[in-house]
């Protein structure tokens, strides 16, 4: 029975129409949700492609997991040992983190000075897809060219006499934003600045001596803007904390399972310090980035809204030109449900045709995109070089599901008024 309701559904929606305007509604309809759906499933892969290059960037940059909170050697000591112990860690690096300036000959800059391990931190940062070489190791070995010299002329707007915390050189990773603003290459000679460490109110600020040994590109965010990396021990001889860490940035094994780490670590390690994880560190932009997701399938789907409009429309007008062959049907027994089948069939059939061949050109392109980045991006706005495009199979059925959705809503109208028809009014109308 319900292969003769199709076959029904197919003859009358197929046969030779008086109004040739139902069988180009019917078309408009079926390209307005493959419209609809063409453009849903390209939005959510270029908005799914972005997310995940920030991601990637962003996870090689961070790290897996942070520990935060200060800690003496002695807590140190037992963070270490905890992190030996648990599974799946594959390097930890401890740091300071503290804002500082960076004074050129031509310039000054506000910046976040990090002081990180020199043997650790290019094991944690190691996942990093950037240009020039991510985090570069951080040592303190200067070049040879590099004379250590005291300074006593005016550093930046101090003056007065200033003076050197250390003889040793150490090797400054700046971004790409700072070494522009302040007009640095490598190989150029800095002054680093605690401001809320050095004693200024004494009228003799001390500074640091250091050399820029590398600029990286990460062309995410901020950071570019407001990160500089310093040896561990120069940050804490800068920042006047000798022997105090900040937290721990902690690199997983490939496989780890994330969450159970995590666990591990709340259960361990005194309760002081916090865990978070580089989902917690960005919760904000994933956040907005997943709230603009949602929008951005909301507007489109008001496409697809339309195009059952138009279904809606093209079933009632096939339903006043099918009266009198709704009445034969219903004369030779076809009861109301059946003819309502009839019609939602074919409501489906418009809706199904767009829907599929939406959704098959939509991957097709994200197919060719991913495949051969056709379309190309200019560098100097975007961090990627093609437009970055990624689908999952929940995404597909996410928009499937919101397409039949829409169809059968626009169906139900159409597919009632021919339920309701009787052959007596069916007859009449057709004189």
């Amino acid at each position: 029975m319900k292969s003769l309701n199709i076959w029904l559904a197919h003859r009358m929606l197929l046969s030779k129409k008086k109004v040739g305007f139902i069988s180009w509604s019917g078309l408009i309809s079926i390209l307005g949700v493959a419209v609809g759906s063409f453009a849903l499933v390209i939005s959510v892969a270029i908005l799914n492609g972005f997310e995940r290059e920030v991601r990637q960037k962003i996870i090689g940059f961070e790290s897996d997991i942070r520990i935060s909170g200060n800690m003496d050697k002695k807590l140190s000591k037992q963070v270490e040992t905890k992190l030996e112990e648990i599974k799946g860690i594959e390097s930890y690096s401890f740091f300071l983190e503290r804002k500082g300036i960076i004074l050129s000959e031509h310039d000054r800059c506000l910046v976040l000075l990090k002081a990180v391990e020199a043997k650790t931190k290019a094991k944690v940062q190691a996942k990093a897809k950037v240009e020039r070489s991510e985090i570069p190791k951080v040592g303190t070995k200067a070049k040879e060219s590099s004379p250590v010299r005291p300074l006593m002329e005016p550093v930046g707007s101090l003056a007065g006499p200033v003076r050197p915390l250390t003889d040793k050189i150490p090797i400054v990773h700046i971004g790409r934003r700072v070494a522009d603003r302040l007009g640095l290459s490598e190989g150029d000679r800095i002054k680093l600045l605690s401001p809320l460490d050095s004693q200024i109110y004494s009228g003799i600020p001390t500074f640091m001596n250091a050399t820029v040994g590398s600029i990286f590109t990460t062309n995410i965010l901020d950071f570019d803007d407001r990160y500089c990396f310093i040896p561990l021990e120069a940050g804490q001889l800068l920042f006047n904390q000798s022997g105090t860490t900040h937290g721990v940035d902690v690199r997983l094994a490939e496989g780890a399972k994330k969450e159970w780490v995590v666990q591990e670590l709340n259960l361990t390690i005194p309760g002081k310090l916090s865990v978070f994880t580089w989902e917690d560190l960005h919760q904000t932009l994933f956040g907005a980035m997943k709230l603009e997701k949602l929008g951005t399938i909301f507007v489109l789907s008001l496409i697809v809204v339309v195009a059952s409009f138009n279904i809606t429309s093209t079933l009632v007008m096939l339903v006043i030109e099918k009266v009198r062959e709704i009445g034969i049907l219903r004369t030779l027994g076809a009861s109301r449900n059946r003819i309502r089948r009839i019609f939602t069939f074919q409501g489906m059939l418009i809706g199904g045709i767009g829907l599929v061949g939406g959704l098959f050109f939509g991957l097709l392109f994200i197919f060719i995109q991913h495949r051969w980045g056709l379309i190309l991006l200019p560098g100097n706005i975007y961090f990627v070089k093609s437009l970055p495009v990624s689908i999952t199979s929940g995404d597909v059925v996410i928009i499937g599901v919101i397409a039949v959705i829409l169809i059968l809503i626009s169906i139900r109208y159409p597919a009632r008024i021919a339920g309701k028809l009787v052959p007596r009014e069916a007859v009449h109308f057709e004189k």
